[in-house]
This record gives C-alpha cells, structure tokens and sequence, in this order.
C-alpha cells in the first residue's frame, strides 16, 4: 500500500514537473489589446505602450523556450466531437475560428463604407476609384505578382510539413527556408507599396487636401490590408523560430506538430488575402 502511494506520488510530481505555466501569453494578450484600443482611439501612447509590452512577452517567452521549458499540454483531447485531437491543433482551431470573426467584420465593414460611401462634387462621382480608371492609386500588376508570392509560400509550407513526416530534415529544412522567404517578400513589396501610395498617391486613412476623395477609400485599404500584413509578420516570427529551432535538430517524422501549426496560421492568412486582392483591387464599387 505504501508503495502503491509512493509510486502514485511520484507519478504526481513527475506530472506537476512536465507541465509549466506562463505570463507571457497573458502579457502578449495585454499588449494586443492597447495596441488595438490605441489604434482605435488614436492614442499614440497606448500603441506604444502595446508594442513595448508585446517586445517584453515575446522576449519572454524565447528566454524560456531556450532554457528547455515546454508549455505543452500532452496527449490529446479525449470529449467527443475532438476526440483524438491534440490540444494544441483544437486550440489553434478555435483560434483561427476567432480571427474569421474579426476578418468578417473587417471586410464587412470596409464593404459598408463603400457602399455608403457620399458623393463627391469634386469629382463628380461616388468618392470611390474604379480600378479601371486612370486615376486609381492602387498597383494592380504588382500586387497580382505578390499575391502569387503569398500562395506559393502556402505550396512550400505544405511541403516542409510533408517532409517532417517523412523525416527528410534536410528538405523540411529548405521548404521552411523558402516560405519565410517567400513571406518576407510578400511583407516588404508591401512595404514598398505603402510607402509609393502614401507619399506619391497621397492615399492615406483620413482625408487630405491633396486628394479628398479618396478619403473613405484609403481608410477602408488601410485597414484591411494592414491588419492582414500585421497577421502575416506575426506568421514571419512564427516561421522563423520554425527555422532556428529546425537548424539546431528540432522537428522530424516523430515531433512536426509546430510544423502543423503554424502551418495553419499561415494557410489562414493567405486564405484571407485571397479575399482581400480582388475586394480591394479588382472589384468596382
């Protein structure tokens, strides 16, 4: 009976000694919400004061990570409709089912605006560019070629997963390389694209003397499409850590679980922007 307890003892804090909690997903959490209250708002002190916070919970969290803690819960879920699903796949899902709530509500709202969008005398018509006019600020050429970018980068995730499975490291290796690459580029011809519209096109995400017009159309732009970037930078840093834990002999046919996942975070946001190209680019009002 004693050994019995001792062994069951045991059994416990060997359990205790496998799981760990953390902050840092709380204090991430933290910092999303006054990043977005400050965008909101306008209040560039709490867009500040989240992105500091969200530097502190990141840096955080890959100061334990490197010291060998693990916050995975083992095993998978056991209650039925999940049965046989791992915890960490259900809480990616349930993630993912959050963000088409706030993709949803995007995109709602931007097709709102357009539809509501006033008149402008100026013009002489609705205060919203038609893509085929001459006088539409966006690079349709150029953001075709970085949407094909962005899909191929979802081929090449699929294939550093496949490879994981089979246990080829070296190829998983390569494939991660090639889609945080790939996503990279995806992010900087953004970059380079805000950066011709705000200074060259004068669009920006309030009205301006220059261009008045386009006012309502370059907030709805904006903010769909920097959120979105927002999500496929936060992909990047997944990406990444993929790549510097896989070059030091992380992952392989028995352990492609984070593979798996961050796969889906970034199947989702090229899914989005698939949407998002022909709304904001191609569609008419």
């Amino acid at each position: 009976m004693e050994e019995h307890a001792s062994h069951a003892a045991s059994a416990g804090d060997a359990g205790h000694a496998e799981h760990h909690g953390s902050i840092w997903p709380f204090v991430l959490a933290v910092a999303g919400g006054l990043g977005f209250s400050g965008l909101a708002t306008h209040e560039i002190p709490l867009i500040l004061a989240g992105i500091a916070i969200l530097v502190v919970g990141v840096g955080g969290w890959l100061w334990q990570d490197s010291r060998g803690v693990s916050f995975t819960v083992k095993g998978n879920y056991e209650e039925r409709p999940f049965a046989g699903i791992s915890r960490r796949k259900l809480g990616m899902w349930i993630f993912l089912v959050s963000e088409i709530f706030f993709f949803t509500g995007l995109i709602g709202a931007g097709l709102t605006l357009r539809l509501r969008v006033p008149s402008c005398p100026s013009v002489g018509q609705a205060c919203w560019p038609e893509p085929a006019s001459p006088d539409f600020p966006l690079n349709i050429p150029l953001t075709a070629i970085n949407t094909f970018v962005l899909i191929t980068s979802s081929l090449t995730m699929v294939e550093a997963l496949h490879a994981a499975q089979k246990g080829n490291r070296a190829q998983m290796k390569a494939f991660l390389f090639a889609t945080f690459l790939l996503g990279a580029t995806f992010v900087s011809i953004q970059v380079y694209e805000y950066n011709k519209l705000f200074f060259g096109e004068n669009l920006t995400p309030w009205v301006n003397s220059v261009r008045p017009e386009l006012g309502t159309f370059g907030t709805a732009f904006y903010a769909q499409t920097g959120f979105h970037g927002a999500h496929v930078t936060g992909g990047i840093l997944a990406l990444l850590f993929l790549n510097v834990k896989a070059w030091r002999g992380k992952y392989g046919k028995d352990d492609h679980e984070a593979i798996e996942l961050v796969g889906l975070y970034w199947h989702f946001v090229d899914v989005v922007w698939i949407f998002l190209f022909p709304i904001m680019y191609l569609i008419g009002r």
